[in-house]
């Protein structure tokens, strides 16, 4: 079903983030202050398989790789994962209607999967110059090459 232009999301998403990451946290922190109508809940995919109120998460990390990159869960059950999980966050937080169109748009989602690789793969030093974490940074993500 296409998404119109002006309707507002009322669909929660489920984040599963790296809580081993200090950037990984850093951006939920940062999430959490811009989704003022609180329609992201946020996971630490350390606990996903753990997670009893929410079965289709449980099953979702028996069944895909999580450490592999940021995945988000739609209401409806939907799994993205990577760039096109931004884009669902995006979609959600207040003005991202205004980026809806582009979503469409032939060759987008390539260009955000590799912007999100690129930041991904760094995702250390970011911690790092972000002074959010005072030790070496633990992420548990994989780098993933970028030609995928």
């Amino acid at each position: 079903m296409p998404l119109s232009l002006f309707a507002r999301p009322a669909r929660q998403l489920t984040v599963l983030y790296d809580s081993d990451c200090g950037f990984c946290i850093w951006t939920v922190h940062q999430l959490t202050s811009l989704d003022r109508h609180r329609r992201l809940e946020f996971a630490p995919l350390q606990h996903a398989a753990d997670h009893p109120d929410r079965p289709e998460i449980a099953e979702l990390a028996r069944r895909r790789d999580l450490a592999r990159s940021l995945h988000v869960v739609r209401a409806d059950g939907l799994v993205d994962d990577g760039g096109g999980a931004m884009l669902e966050i995006l979609d959600v937080l207040p003005g991202g209607w205004l980026f809806r169109p582009w979503r469409s748009l032939p060759g987008v989602r390539p260009i955000v999967d590799a912007a999100y690789r690129l930041v991904a793969n760094r995702r250390a030093l970011a911690s790092r110059l972000l002074r959010h974490t005072t030790e070496a940074p633990r992420c548990t993500l994989h780098s993933v090459p970028d030609g995928r």
